[in-house]
């Protein structure tokens, strides 16, 4: 009922009295005002006299439209706001709006009445000179020009990136911070990236003085206190270039079934709560791995030295130990302080290899039957977990490499050989959090909740269109069904990129509320202290339980802090995420630019009004332009661009294309359909770029900065996503105008 009435105010957009409700719903009195009484304290009604009705403001962040229009984002249906009525926000920034009564159109719009929480302090852009003044041209599209103070910028060239401070007000304006250098070369893209996300790539010497005061040799009373696995087969399998080694595994063999161990580096014993250390590995929150350069959480020495589970060498860790029988049900588990003793270093490739039937290196031959029974064990347990409805996603992962100047896009294809440690880790996290929920212990827990309503209508549509069938009635184990209905098949990225989207963020969280994609009631994060700080904490948690050292004190004091841990890990997650998104497709616009006028097959990943999106096997993403397919117009309904005599380009379908133009400063390539003429195309423009670049190295060199461009003579940006649809900015706006939109409350607005 508490549903219905609120729908029911959302409906009629308007005011209501408790008799309305009374004879509306057929309720008891004291029923009816029990319900909005609820309503009103969770602040989804007001009431104001004697009427109930919906809140006149709301918060969320903004998008803002280059004609001076924006939508606040909220969890159920975006707020419209006019143009004039944005007040100074900027993209992305919190805002209040004040809901307005519906105009014409019966649909409510906003006026935003305060700016809450600017989504950036620092923007980073390129040095301009005009009518005297300095002034910066920011990266980030949308963001208007600023002028800058003088001060820091004596003998900076015009063109140079910098990173300046943004004092907000009536007129914003830019306090320089940071020289990044020239250009677009990989190393000011890759410090512009950092700068812009606010990642912190230094340590404080503070922090280092404390890592290096930790010493590398385990003392002997510590290494008595705890239980002794370096008996045990233990080894790690990572990838080929990973140095921080978090977890290692074994295997043993029972009378009746089998006993796993997970045994995770024990870095809560070198970092102690609230010390340097401590506090910048929260401020930083996980590790973040950008292509070609990794900004670790934890100093090298702990997370490449002392804490990493290396071969031949004594490690404290913290285990799990599960038992299982013949039928892999688990029958005991257990937690311990212990020290290891890892007997090999494998990789992914290696196992990967043996899993398809080649033989393990001579040096790690012994351990060919622990591998073969846990590719066994391991597979049987995801069978288990994705007939509990666990959803499974298989999009092809690009790893980008640079060595020597030459760029690399490394599709990562160990499906096996990391299902294996995937399982395990799983396993691990599961049984920690229902640990510690049995306990009543405090912790940090890895959330995903049930999609919307909306999103899964949204979802049921579109599948529809694509020949799949959901029922009304959302579960995980229907979303599995669709997708394994889809395995193999032309549009099973796309069936996988539509399921995706309409879920919502996993996010850290001080409370259970369960793992919708994974098909857990409790689930949170342990296996990776090194590079995530709510595995640090989580460890902290069971150590204190082990040792008999939680305090009714330090309990309190966690419930207490979880919280905004847990808020700033996911944050510090998503900017972490965003950085590695976007300096990847940087790197793949660098590779198209290497490779203009080469064809290529791929598969379209999106439709839309102005084009097709079309992913190579590598990974790589673009844009087809609607003009360059010939007479082909969009149909949402058929979810397809079709053209004539009953042509039509689909999610899924594949298509061979030419790689036209590629813009690395805008993350932009565009392709061309393989045509002889196309194909001239993209060779003229790959002439004019040569011609451009006599002088500069070797074009399969992508270190050093290309020549000055003008900003105006940038090609229009687009952003895609993969998968799914992209952004565009029209042809008729140029990507470099960055500047505001002058815009004035109007009197009235006319629907």
């Amino acid at each position: 009922m508490r549903e219905t009435l609120l729908e029911f105010f959302k409906k009629t957009g308007k005011p209501h009295r408790l008799e309305e409700i009374l004879r509306r719903f057929g309720l008891e009195k004291r029923e009816a005002k029990a319900y909005l009484r609820g309503l009103v304290r969770e602040g989804l009604l007001e009431k104001k006299g004697s009427q109930y009705f919906l809140p006149l403001r709301v918060q969320g962040p903004i998008n803002l439209h280059r004609d001076g229009y924006g939508f606040v984002r909220l969890p159920e249906k975006d707020l419209f706001i006019p143009p004039g009525y944005t007040l100074d926000a900027w993209p992305e920034d919190l805002v209040e709006a004040r809901i307005m009564p519906p105009g014409r159109d019966g649909k409510p719009w906003g006026v935003v009445e305060r700016v809450l929480r600017r989504a950036r302090e620092r923007v980073v852009g390129t040095l301009d000179f005009r009518k005297g003044y300095a002034v910066l041209l920011p990266d980030e599209p949308g963001l208007p020009e600023l002028r800058l103070l003088p001060e820091g910028l004596h003998g900076l060239k015009r063109g140079s990136r910098i990173v300046v401070r943004v004092h907000y007000g009536k007129r914003p304006f830019g306090e320089f911070l940071e020289y990044l250098g020239e250009g677009d070369a990989p190393e000011t893209e890759t410090e512009a990236v950092i700068a812009k996300y606010g990642l912190r790539a230094e340590f404080p010497e503070e922090v280092l003085r404390e890592a290096e005061a930790i010493p590398l040799e385990i003392p002997e009373a510590e290494l008595r206190r705890r239980e002794d696995f370096r008996h045990l087969r233990v080894f790690t399998v990572d990838g080929v270039d990973a140095k921080d080694f978090d977890d290692a595994i074994h295997v043993e063999r029972l009378p009746q079934g089998y006993r796993l161990g997970v045994h995770i580096a024990d870095v809560a014993h070198y970092v102690k709560e609230g010390s340097p250390l401590d506090q910048e590995a929260f401020l930083r929150g996980t590790s973040v791995y950008l292509p070609g350069r990794v900004l670790p959480m934890l100093p090298e020495r702990l997370s490449n030295g002392v804490c990493s589970l290396k071969p031949l060498e004594d490690r404290l860790v913290l285990s799990v130990l599960f038992d299982l029988s013949e039928d892999l049900e688990v029958k005991r588990v257990r937690f311990a302080e212990g020290v290891i003793r890892s007997v090999a270093r494998t990789t992914y490739t290696e196992v990967e290899a043996f899993a398809e039937g080649y033989g393990l290196p001579e040096e790690h031959a012994f351990l060919a039957e622990d591998l073969s029974l846990l590719l066994d064990l391991t597979q049987r347990l995801r069978q288990k977990r994705l007939q509990a409805g666990a959803l499974d996603f298989s999009f092809p992962e690009v790893k980008v490499e640079v060595a020597e100047g030459t760029l690399h896009l490394l599709p990562q294809e160990e499906p096996r050989a990391r299902s294996l440690i995937e399982e395990l880790m799983l396993l691990a996290n599961r049984r920690v959090a229902e640990h510690l929920v049995k306990k009543g212990l405090p912790g940090l827990f890895r959330v995903h909740e049930e999609p919307l309503e909306v999103a899964y209508a949204k979802l049921r549509q579109a599948l529809f269109r694509l020949g799949y069938a959901l029922p009304e009635e959302l579960s995980s184990q229907a979303l599995q069904r669709v997708l394994l209905e889809a395995k193999g098949r032309p549009e099973e990225p796309v069936v996988a990129g539509l399921v995706l989207r309409s879920l919502r963020l996993a996010r850290y969280a001080a409370e259970n509320l369960g793992h919708f994609g994974l098909a857990m009631e409790h689930y949170l994060h342990f296996t990776s202290p090194i590079r995530r700080y709510p595995d640090l904490a989580v460890h902290r948690v069971l150590k204190a339980l082990l040792r008999r050292t939680l305090t009714p004190a330090k309990r309190a004091r966690w419930q207490e802090t979880f919280p905004a841990v847990a808020e700033h890990a996911s944050e510090m997650e998503r900017k972490a995420e965003a950085a590695e998104r976007e300096l990847t497709k940087y790197y793949m616009a660098k590779w198209a630019e290497l490779h203009l006028g080469e064809r290529f097959t791929g598969k379209v990943t999106g439709v839309a009004s102005f084009g097709a999106f079309v992913m190579l096997r590598n990974g790589v993403e673009g844009l087809v332009r609607l003009e360059a397919l010939g007479p082909y117009t969009y149909s949402e309904e058929a979810l397809a661009l079709l053209g004539p005599k009953g042509k039509r380009i689909r999610l899924g379908d594949e298509m061979e294309v030419v790689i036209a133009a590629a813009n690395p400063r805008l993350r932009q390539i565009d392709f061309l359909p393989h045509r002889e003429e196309a194909k001239k195309e993209a060779s003229r423009e790959k002439t004019l770029v040569k011609k451009g670049k006599a002088k500069e190295e070797d074009m399969r060199k992508v270190v050093g900065p290309p020549k000055e461009r003008n900003r105006d003579d940038r090609p229009e940006r687009a952003t895609v996503h993969t998968v799914y649809f992209g952004e565009w900015t029209p042809k008729e706006e140029k990507a470099g105008m960055h500047r505001p939109v002058q815009t004035r409350a109007r009197r009235k607005r006319r629907r």
